[in-house]
């Protein structure tokens, strides 16, 4: 539960008040600092991912986490626990989760991310999916065997987005089909569980074997930064997964935001830990091809839904915004 301070109680209209303030202050922050824009994209060609710290303030970070709590104790069935082989979590997918609550209108085109993912996707990209997530604690023993120097680790599925659909990613200098940025809404370090990912340039991914039966996708699943001394690794919960080399496990704090692309190879890191991690994961890309149904949430993607369908669907509130 979220500790509240001593002070003044907030209204809901100064809540209001507060984030919508914080958003146009780091619209600012983000236009008169095109320095800034230019280093994050030469990170992003660069290495496929870049980190934007401080991205939500921390009024809007308590104002989502008090938002998500109060849906989640108005609809409790709603929010059962799924068990994930080993730990548990729960999360919800728009619009679903947003016409429970408003909580997340201000992620979904926040001023700190939007000229970033303008700038790689260009003009005419659009939101195509948002899930929140809430990883629990999980106490279960490291296995004997400790994964790249992390004793804490318990699992990590490393995948690429959408079997590694690049549909799309021919159209902008960085190669990528979609991008995914995931908040942090609780300070993130080696004793939680984090967002893990590995580093890969444009060029590479333009250069990875590819299969082009169906949909476009890099076909290296089974061998992608695969460590050749130890090529398998058998985590806490008895699967047995290639071991990756390479990775960034990514520990910022509340508010900051990992922005990547779609294709990267990532993962949740599993940690034993006592305390609990909440993430808010965006998604956009390019509405073409429709007949892809890459960065969309597993909904949308078993009712056939287009990107024209996801913006159709989400409520209609000022406070969501536009691109």
């Amino acid at each position: 539960m979220l500790e509240r301070r001593a002070g003044p109680i907030l209204t809901r209209e100064d809540l209001c008040h507060k984030r919508s303030t914080a958003r146009n202050e780091e619209s600012l922050n983000m236009a008169a600092s095109k320095c800034n824009l230019d280093e994050y994209l030469d990170r992003f060609m660069q290495d496929g991912y870049v980190v934007v710290r401080g991205a939500l303030s921390p009024v809007e970070v308590a104002g989502i986490n008090e938002g998500i709590d109060a849906a989640r104790l108005a609809h409790p069935e709603e929010w059962v626990i799924n068990s994930r082989r080993g730990h548990d979590a729960v999360g919800r997918d728009a619009p679903g989760v947003m016409e429970r609550t408003d909580a997340l209108d201000g992620v979904v085109h926040h001023p700190s991310l939007i000229p970033l993912v303008k700038a790689i996707l260009g003009e005419g990209c659009l939101c195509s999916g948002l899930s929140y997530l809430r990883r629990e604690p999980c106490l279960a023993d490291p296995p004997e065997d400790i994964d790249g120097g992390d004793p804490l680790a318990l699992s990590r599925v490393w995948h690429r987005e959408d079997s590694g659909n690049v549909e799309g990613a021919e159209w902008n200098d960085y190669f990528t089909p979609a991008i995914q940025a995931i908040y942090y809404l609780d300070d993130v370090d080696e004793t939680t569980h984090c967002t893990s990912v590995i580093p890969e340039s444009a060029a590479t991914k333009q250069s990875l074997p590819k299969t082009t039966e169906g949909l476009l996708r890099i076909d290296d699943h089974e061998t992608g930064y695969v460590n050749p001394e130890k090529p398998r690794w058998m985590n806490s919960f008895g699967q047995e997964y290639p071991r990756r080399i390479g990775r960034v496990d990514v520990h910022e704090g509340a508010g900051s935001a990992i922005v990547f692309n779609n294709a990267s190879f990532h993962c949740g890191t599993i940690r034993k830990t006592e305390r609990i991690r909440r993430t808010v994961h965006v998604r956009y890309r390019q509405p073409e091809p429709a007949r892809s149904n890459h960065a969309m949430s597993t909904y949308s993607r078993e009712v056939g839904h287009t990107v024209a369908d996801f913006q159709a669907a989400l409520p209609r509130r000022a406070s969501i915004g536009t691109i």
